[in-house]
């Protein structure tokens, strides 16, 4: 059993600063812990990835990180197991580990990056002996985009998906599982080295765009990250005269057009091939998907470097860096 202590250590924003440099937004500090509420568990988290969009949230330019006042705890992602569970939940138990599809109210300011979260029961997702806590703590924010972004196109037999980005952890997810539904891909990377990386993971197509162009076609455009900068420039050339669409596409939209019935039949606690997060946490079990192992872990108290590590692009190494309890 799992006990909560009444405070609880948690990294915490008190200022929006895009000059400043991203681990000096990072503060840790000791918080409450609350009471948990009816309809609610109290997580005990874990581990916790550091994404770009986690680094986003510190500057205070991410959408999905909206806290009406400071000082917020970050964090959109993580695994832990159940501390408590709340009156009125069923089917829950305390021990259990679980990850979760969103994080409740992770965008008002109370993440992952905290020893205890609140997390509402339908929102979370129990992780199979299968998965490890490294796996599982990364499952919301590129498998489930990944799946989402499939299932939202729907790429027809005869057509196919063209995607940059290819060698990133977030684009050999989709090659993975682009593979496993049938669905052509084309994989764009810039590194020569990367195309037999993908090969070996079964890609049947990989154009390397400094040896070879891309083909000039038309057809969709859908922007789902903003690895390059908050900037996107398109040549109007290619709208106009190759009748290019532009589209965005975001996991929390994609999440959030989900009835409450379609979003409680994907997470329920038990994955079955066939539903939409239950698809993904089989994957992750049996393989299909395999996030790749930290690069680096630090305890939740070493933020600040934890944070500046993460943002060194060429340190090498694909995993991510992780936050530990």
């Amino acid at each position: 059993m799992v006990k909560a202590p009444l405070t609880q250590m948690a990294v915490t924003v008190f200022e929006y600063n895009r000059e400043k440099p991203a681990r000096g937004l990072c503060v840790v500090r000791q918080a409450e812990v609350p009471p948990v509420l009816a309809g609610h568990v109290l997580v005990n988290v874990l581990w916790r990835p550091i994404n770009p969009s986690d680094i986003m949230c510190l500057q205070g330019i991410y959408q999905g990180f909206r806290p009406t006042k400071l000082p917020a705890v970050p964090g959109l992602e993580g695994m832990g197991v159940i501390a408590a569970v709340g009156e009125g939940v069923s089917g829950w138990k305390e021990g259990t580990r679980v990850t979760a599809a969103p994080w409740t109210y992770a965008e008002q300011g109370y993440g992952t990056w905290q020893e205890y979260t609140q997390v509402r029961a339908e929102h979370l997702v129990a992780v199979p002996a299968e998965v490890g806590d490294h796996q599982a703590a990364q499952f919301l924010v590129n498998p489930m985009t990944a799946y989402g972004f499939l299932e939202d196109l729907q790429v027809p037999a005869d057509e196919w998906l063209l995607h940059n980005g290819a060698s990133s952890v977030l684009g050999r997810e989709l090659l993975c599982m682009a593979r496993r539904r049938g669905t052509k891909l084309i994989n764009v990377v810039r590194r020569h080295e990367a195309v037999d990386e993908l090969k070996a993971l079964g890609a049947d197509e990989v154009i390397c765009s400094t040896d070879e162009p891309v083909a000039q076609k038309g057809g969709a455009l859908y922007l789902y990250s903003l690895m390059g900068g908050e900037v996107v420039e398109v040549p109007g050339s290619d709208v106009l005269f190759r009748a290019v669409v532009l589209h965005g596409w975001w996991l929390n939209v994609w999440l959030a057009s989900l009835s409450p019935q379609q979003l409680r039949a994907a997470l329920q606690p038990l994955y079955t091939v066939g539903t939409r997060t239950q698809a993904v946490m089989g994957m992750l079990a049996d393989g299909t998907v395999r996030p790749p192992p930290p690069r680096k872990v630090y305890h939740l108290d070493e933020a600040g470097a934890a944070v500046e590590d993460a943002q060194q692009k060429s340190a090498g190494g694909m995993g991510k860096v992780m936050l530990s309890s």
